[in-house]
C-alpha cells in the first residue's frame, strides 16, 4: 500500500506544471497530468517554426515567381548569371551591406526583390523599401511586390486575407512581417519606421537630399539601429553623381564582372578602344553598319554573339579586399558591357556620340554605359563652359515664363553684400534662372534691391518673396572672415524679409534651424518670442556638390541653371574658383572671389529649406494671379 502511494506521488512529481500565464481554472483541471496535446494556431506555429537554411539564389530559383517583363514564370538564372554571387553574398551572416553600382537592365530590382523574397521567408523582420519618388513606388508596389507575394508557393501562406493589409503605406503579412514602401523626396516615409531589411532602389535618382535630413543614405541606414548586428542593407542604382558609385567603390571588398573570351578563354574587361568602329559614325552604326570588338588578348573579332557566349562564360573578379574572408560590406560593378540585353550596336553608337559630343552625351556615356561617376575634365570648369549657360534670348532683369518663385541671395563682405535675384520654375528637377546680379554698398541698398519689381516678356510683375543673407562667418578656415553678425541680425529683426543663413563644411543634416530670440525667463526657461529671428544653418559640402552637379546639366535640360544675357566672363570666373579636395572639402584658392559661387548654393539651400521642389501648380482663378503655394497676388 505504502509503496503504492510513493509510486502515484512520483508521477505527480514528474508531471508538467502548467505555466503561470494558464488560467488558474485550466491549470486545476491538467494538475498530475504529464501530457497535453492541443494545436496552435497557425499564426503561432508560423512564428515558431525554423527558417529554412537556403541561399537567396536557390530560394529564388525554387519559389520565386516573376510576373511582368518578357521572362514571366519561375526565377531563372540564365537570363541573369551575374546577380546569382549579389544574392548569396547578401544571404550570409556577416554581410551587412551590398552596394550594386550597374547600368540600366542590369537586373539591379529584380535581384533586390529576390533578396526581400529570401528574406520574408528566411530572416523574417520589417523590411524597408525605398524609391525614388511616390509614383514609382506604387508602381513597384502594385506592379512588382504584391504579385510577387500573392503568385509565390513560399510567400502566399503569409498574406492575411485582408484587402486593407495591402496599401502604398505598408504590406502587412501574418507571421509578423510588415513591408513600409517609402519614396525619397519624402521626409516623412523616410524617417517613421525601424526596419530589419533595407532596401534602396535607384539611390541616385533625383534630389540628393530628402527635406531637412541629410541624404537618404543616411536616412537609410538609421532604419536599422534596433536591429544591432542583424540588420541587413541593399543598395542599388546607375550612377548618376550622388552615391552609388562613391558607395560601391568605399566597400571593403568590390567585385567586377569579368567577360571570357571564346577563342583564347581568357578573362578580359572590354574597352572603347577596342570597338571595331574605325571611320565609322554614330549615324552610320545606327544605319546599319557592321561593327564588332577585339578581343584585347588574342586579338578575335566578336559579333553579338560571341559576345553573348563570353559574357556568360564570364565571372566576377574581386578588384578590391581580396584577401577579407569575412567583410561586411561588398560592392558589385556590372556596365552594359556586360548586360545581355544591351547589343553592341547601342553601345557603339553611345561610344561614338561621347567622344566628340557634348558634356550631356559624355555623362550619358559615362553613367548609363560605363556605370561610373562621369569625371569632369578641366576645360569643364573655364569660364567658357558656365558662359555656355548664358541665355542670350533672356535680357537682365526680366523673368521667365512659368516661374513659382523669386527671391534675393546676398553674400556679406566687409564692405558691402554681392547679391543675386533667382527665379524657379515649377517642378522636381528644380529649373533655375539668374535674373539679376550685382554689389550694393549698405543694407539699404540691399534692401531697396529686395523690393524691385521685374516683368516677364508678357508685362506680368513680379517681387521677390524672400531674401537670405549670409550672416557674416567663413567656412574655409584658412581665410577666416571679419564677422559681421551683430549687424546682419539687427537688419534681419528689422526687416522680416531677410533671413540670415550660414554654412557648415560638416553636419549630419542637410540644414537646420536655430531660434534665437527669447523672451527673458525667471526661472531659466527659454520662450521663443512669436516671429522672433531664426538662424538657418546649412550643410555647404552638400549644397556646394549639388551646385556642381546642376552646372553640367545642358541649358534647357530638366534641373538646368540659366544666365541672363549679360552674364559675363567675370561672373563666370567667380562660379570656377573653388575646387574639391581629397577630403571632399570644397577650397577656394586665395586670392580668387567666390562670391556668386556662395550665392547661388545660398539660392539652392533655401530652395530645399522653403521645398519648392514638391509644389504643384494650383489652377489659377480669372482675375487673380498665383504666385506659389495658392498664394495669391
Amino acid at each position: 500500500m505504502v509503496e503504492a502511494a510513493a509510486q502515484q506521488q512520483s508521477l505527480v512529481d514528474r508531471a508538467v506544471k502548467p505555466p503561470a500565464f494558464i488560467p488558474k481554472d485550466v491549470r486545476r483541471r491538467l494538475a498530475g497530468r504529464r501530457f497535453y496535446r492541443k494545436r496552435l494556431p497557425g499564426m503561432v506555429t508560423r512564428r515558431l517554426r525554423t527558417p529554412e537554411k537556403i541561399k537567396v539564389s536557390e530560394h529564388a530559383a525554387k519559389y520565386r515567381q516573376v510576373t511582368d517583363g518578357p521572362h514571366q514564370g519561375p526565377w531563372r538564372h540564365e537570363y541573369a548569371p551575374h546577380t546569382v554571387k549579389i544574392m548569396d553574398t547578401y544571404s550570409k551572416p556577416w554581410v551587412r551591406e551590398i552596394w550594386f553600382c550597374a547600368s540600366e537592365q542590369s537586373g539591379k530590382t529584380a535581384t533586390m526583390l529576390n533578396c526581400l523574397h529570401w528574406a520574408v521567408d528566411c530572416d523574417p523582420g520589417d523590411i524597408f523599401y525605398m524609391m525614388p519618388t511616390e509614383d514609382t513606388m506604387a508602381k513597384i508596389t502594385a506592379g512588382k511586390l504584391k504579385p510577387m507575394i500573392e503568385r509565390s508557393p513560399r510567400l502566399k501562406k503569409y498574406l492575411t486575407g485582408r484587402q486593407d493589409d495591402i496599401t502604398m503605406s505598408r504590406i502587412q503579412l501574418n507571421h509578423g512581417v510588415t513591408i513600409y514602401p517609402a519614396w525619397a523626396n519624402s521626409p516623412a516615409t523616410m524617417a517613421t519606421w525601424s526596419a530589419k531589411h533595407c532596401f534602396g532602389d535607384e539611390v541616385d535618382k533625383g534630389s540628393e537630399m530628402s527635406g531637412r535630413e541629410a541624404d537618404r543614405i543616411t536616412l537609410i541606414r538609421k532604419r536599422g539601429r534596433l536591429f544591432k548586428g542583424r540588420y541587413k542593407r541593399f543598395f542599388a542604382s546607375t550612377p548618376a553623381q550622388l552615391f552609388i558609385y562613391k558607395g560601391m567603390r568605399n566597400c571593403a571588398q568590390v567585385w567586377e564582372w569579368r567577360v571570357r573570351c571564346p577563342d583564347c578563354d581568357k578573362l578580359i574587361r572590354m574597352e572603347a578602344e577596342h570597338l571595331a568602329v574605325d571611320g565609322l559614325t554614330a549615324d552610320d552604326v545606327m544605319a546599319g553598319a557592321e561593327i564588332g570588338y577585339i578581343c584585347q588578348q588574342c586579338g578575335s573579332v566578336w559579333n553579338d554573339v560571341a559576345r553573348e557566349r563570353a559574357i556568360r562564360a564570364g565571372g566576377w573578379v574581386c578588384v578590391k579586399g581580396e584577401k577579407l574572408t569575412r567583410p561586411s560590406t561588398v560592392g558589385f560593378h556590372h556596365r552594359a558591357w556586360e548586360c545581355l540585353d544591351v547589343p553592341l550596336s547601342e553601345i557603339a553608337i553611345a561610344w561614338l556620340k561621347a567622344e566628340h559630343g557634348t558634356v550631356v552625351e559624355k555623362m550619358a556615356w559615362a553613367n548609363g554605359y560605363e556605370a561610373r561617376d562621369y569625371e569632369f575634365e578641366q576645360q569643364d570648369r573655364k569660364e567658357d563652359f558656365i558662359l555656355r549657360l548664358r541665355d542670350d534670348e533672356m535680357p537682365r532683369r526680366v523673368v521667365p515664363r512659368d516661374v513659382c518663385y523669386l527671391m534675393i541671395i546676398a553674400d556679406t563682405q566687409q564692405q558691402g553684400f554681392h547679391y543675386k535675384v533667382v527665379a524657379f520654375t515649377w517642378g522636381e528637377d528644380l529649373d533655375c534662372w539668374m535674373i539679376d546680379h550685382g554689389m550694393v554698398s549698405s543694407f539699404a541698398n540691399l534692401d531697396s534691391i529686395g523690393r524691385r519689381e521685374y516683368m516677364d516678356a508678357d508685362g506680368k510683375k513680379y517681387r521677390c518673396q524672400s531674401g537670405w543673407i549670409d550672416s557674416g562667418g567663413g567656412t574655409n578656415p584658412s581665410r577666416p572672415k571679419h564677422s559681421r553678425t551683430v549687424e546682419v541680425y539687427g537688419f534681419c529683426r528689422k526687416n522680416p524679409f531677410w533671413r540670415p543663413i550660414k554654412g557648415r563644411r560638416t553636419m549630419e543634416q542637410a540644414w537646420n534651424v536655430k531660434r534665437l530670440d527669447y523672451f527673458p525667463s525667471s526661472v531659466g526657461k527659454k520662450i521663443p518670442i512669436p516671429g522672433g529671428l531664426n538662424l538657418y544653418t546649412i550643410n555647404v559640402t552638400l549644397h556646394k556638390d549639388e551646385l556642381a552637379r546642376k552646372l553640367q546639366i545642358e541649358p534647357g535640360d530638366p534641373g538646368s541653371i540659366r544666365l541672363h544675357a549679360e552674364t559675363d566672363s567675370g561672373y563666370a570666373k567667380q562660379l570656377c574658383a573653388e575646387y574639391q579636395d581629397e577630403r571632399g572639402y570644397w577650397i577656394c584658392p586665395r586670392g580668387k572671389d567666390n562670391h556668386q559661387w556662395d550665392c547661388w548654393v545660398y539660392a539652392l539651400a533655401a530652395a530645399e529649406i522653403i521645398g519648392i521642389r514638391h509644389w504643384r501648380r494650383e489652377p489659377a482663378r480669372p482675375g487673380v494671379k498665383v504666385f506659389s503655394k495658392g498664394v495669391a497676388a
